[in-house]
């Protein structure tokens, strides 16, 4: 048998698969640019020291990589964020007051423990520079929850959560125990959550019921209620986005405090876009004002990323 001509993870589109995705790109890019967000074009190929940067060792076995001839390892490109980042704190180093900047393409990413997953994809998103705190996210959400309209969604949701609910109980943890206790959060499993804690001290024990808590802005208050002070920050922006948010826009806002992946990554709100019928998230965003001072230049920010692989999926009937 002759081998493959496709290697693991690659796929031809053609014909309504093919179509169906550009007619995704304009709509949602069309949404992005009458937001008054620029569209940047990064390269296919960075150094693998941008991704590096931004996202940690946990990065690099995922790369797709190769070495240049002058020696330097280059990488094709993960995601966008980083590249955006880095053209935020140089290309537009003195630039002054909120930078919105959008992008598509794809993005080329291995999973050694799926081999079987596609290793290209097609992204589109946002990112806004230079606006701290609860104007810069509830603009994100807002636009979030519109490229997911201009997309031709209904159905669909987006989790909402802050790394501020969680953090000051897995600071108290150390080692193996935090990865365990991450690991429990992360499948919802309450019953070995709460007999990692039942020895541990009141901030971390406090994360058996915080991480625990989804549903509506209710399921907020009760939480911020019996919620340790150190966790109060994070509740209240999360009820103070609420609050600004339009019923149209809160019916498709479910708050989830104890989603964890990424948690090292964001510095404030996170969330992630799901389609009815879809069981894998069709985008995700949030805070992270650390990024972009690994690039040069300290600046607030906080961004959206949409899978159009994922999201043609959930969209019934799109016209190419």
């Amino acid at each position: 048998m002759p081998a493959p001509l496709l290697p693991p993870g690659a796929l031809d589109l053609t014909g309504a698969a093919a179509g169906g995705r550009r007619a995704l790109q304009r709509r949602t890019m069309a949404a992005l640019l009458g937001a008054g967000y620029a569209e940047v074009m990064t390269p296919t190929v960075e150094y693998e020291e941008v991704f590096l940067r931004a996202g940690g060792a946990p990065v690099a076995e995922r790369l797709l990589r190769f070495v240049d001839r002058d020696g330097r390892i280059l990488a094709l490109r993960y995601d966008f964020t980083a590249s955006v980042a880095r053209v935020a704190a140089t290309t537009f180093a003195e630039h002054t007051g909120p930078l919105r900047l959008a992008y598509t393409g794809p993005v080329f990413r291995q999973d050694p423990e799926r081999g079987s997953r596609a290793r290209e994809t097609l992204q589109l998103g946002a990112e806004l520079f230079g606006i701290a705190g609860l104007e810069g996210d509830l603009e994100l959400v807002r636009l979030t929850l519109a490229l997911a309209r201009a997309a031709g969604l209904t159905d669909f949701q987006i989790n909402l959560g802050h790394v501020g609910a969680l953090a000051p109980g897995l600071a108290a943890l150390e080692g193996e125990l935090r990865v365990r206790v991450l690991r429990w959060i992360d499948r919802k499993d309450k019953a070995n959550l709460a007999r990692a804690l039942e020895d541990q001290s009141a901030a971390a024990r406090a994360l058996t019921a915080l991480a625990g808590v989804i549903g509506r802005r209710n399921a907020l208050e009760e939480a911020l209620a019996g919620a340790p002070p150190a966790a109060h920050a994070a509740l209240t922006h999360l009820l103070a986005l609420d609050a600004a948010l339009s019923d149209a826009d809160r019916a498709h806002i479910v708050y989830d405090l104890g989603e964890v992946r990424g948690l090292d990554y964001y510095t404030g709100v996170h969330f992630e876009l799901f389609v009815a019928g879809i069981g894998r998230a069709a985008g995700a965003g949030g805070r992270y004002d650390g990024l972009v001072g690994k690039f040069g230049r300290e600046r607030p920010a906080v961004g959206v990323s949409l899978d159009l692989d994922t999201l043609a999926d959930g969209v019934a009937t799109v016209e190419p």
